[in-house]
C-alpha cells in the first residue's frame, strides 16, 4: 500500500504537532511517521504532501518518508495527480479529513483513512522502529495521543 498524507490536515488534527514554526510542526509529524509507522508494514510507502508557497521547496528529509511540497498549489491537487498516476488506485490510502478530497479519492477507487485513525494506528505497543526525539517533543506527542486514544 502507498499512503498519501495531507500533511497540514494531519498536523491541524492533533495538538501534539502544533507550536513552533511550520518547519518544526512538519518535522514532528515526519518523526512521528518514521518512529511509530502508522502506515503498518515496512513495505508500505508513505508520501506526505504539504501545501507550499511558490518560493518554498521540499526540505531534504533523510528518512524513508517521501516529502512533497506543492509550490503555488494546494496539497489536494498534488494528491489527486499522484492517485491519477497509479495503475491500481485501490492499493493506495489517502489520509485526510477533508471531505472534498475524500469524495474524489473514493470515486477514483483509492482508500481513505481519517487523520485520527492514522494517528491511532501509531499506538504504543506495536513493534516500531525508534527515532531519537527531544524529550519535550516526545512528551507532547504522547499526551496528545493519549487524548486521541482516550487513555486518560
Amino acid at each position: 500500500m502507498h499512503y498519501f498524507v495531507d500533511g497540514y490536515n494531519v498536523i491541524r488534527c492533533s495538538d501534539a504537532f502544533e507550536g513552533g514554526s511550520l518547519r518544526d510542526q512538519r518535522e514532528r509529524l515526519l518523526r512521528f511517521i518514521e518512529s511509530r509507522r502508522p502506515e503498518g508494514a515496512s513495505s508500505n510507502r508513505v508520501t506526505v504532501v504539504f501545501d507550499g508557497k511558490v518560493d518554498v521547496s521540499s526540505p531534504i528529509w533523510p528518512g524513508s518518508t517521501k516529502v512533497i511540497f506543492s509550490p503555488g498549489k494546494d496539497a489536494d491537487g498534488v494528491i489527486k495527480a499522484q492517485i491519477d498516476r497509479l495503475s491500481n488506485p485501490s492499493e493506495s490510502v489517502v489520509v485526510t479529513n477533508d471531505r472534498a478530497i475524500q469524495r474524489w479519492v473514493r470515486a477514483a477507487g483509492a482508500n481513505i483513512l481519517s487523520c485520527e485513525a492514522f494517528l491511532a494506528a501509531g499506538a504504543p505497543g506495536r513493534n516500531v522502529r525508534r527515532v531519537s526525539m527531544l524529550p519535550s517533543e516526545a512528551e507532547a506527542i504522547n499526551e496528545e495521543l493519549k487524548k486521541i486514544w482516550k487513555l486518560k
